[in-house]
């Protein structure tokens, strides 16, 4: 069954023979999207295939290479028990910093929130008196 075409700025036909539990989840895919018809199916797929999965983070380069140092120094099987063991570690730090630095963090914050107050109704009492 032919549906309608909607070929607005598509130039290429790609003729793709799919099984019939392939072309199932794409029809699955297309109803859960809302999508008229399978066209436009494949290329909300496409569209997806090029952006980063959900779930995955792209790590900078140089983070990247340091974790990769654990594996090939022994520290860990591979780069997944790497990480593991990164995250571990930066929770270990975490947990440290809390009992330790963020009370003298949430102190300065609520200092600088007051401060900010008291300017802002500073403010506020000069521009009223300066109406008058």
């Amino acid at each position: 069954m032919r549906s309608a075409r909607n070929d607005a700025g598509a130039s290429r036909f790609l003729g793709v023979r799919l099984t019939v539990e392939e072309e199932e989840r794409l029809e699955q895919f297309r109803s859960a999207r809302q999508l008229r018809n399978r066209s436009e199916a494949v290329r909300a797929l496409v569209h997806e295939g090029g952006a980063a999965p959900a779930g995955r983070v792209e790590l900078p380069a140089t983070l990247r290479n340091e974790i990769e140092e654990l594996v090939d120094d022994g520290y860990a099987a591979d780069f997944a028990e790497a990480v593991a063991i990164v995250v571990h570690l930066g929770l270990d730090e975490l947990t440290r910093s809390r009992g330790e630095r963020w009370p003298a963090l949430r102190e300065h914050a609520r200092s600088t929130r007051d401060r900010r107050a008291a300017r802002r109704d500073a403010d506020r009492e000069g521009r009223g008196l300066l109406r008058r």
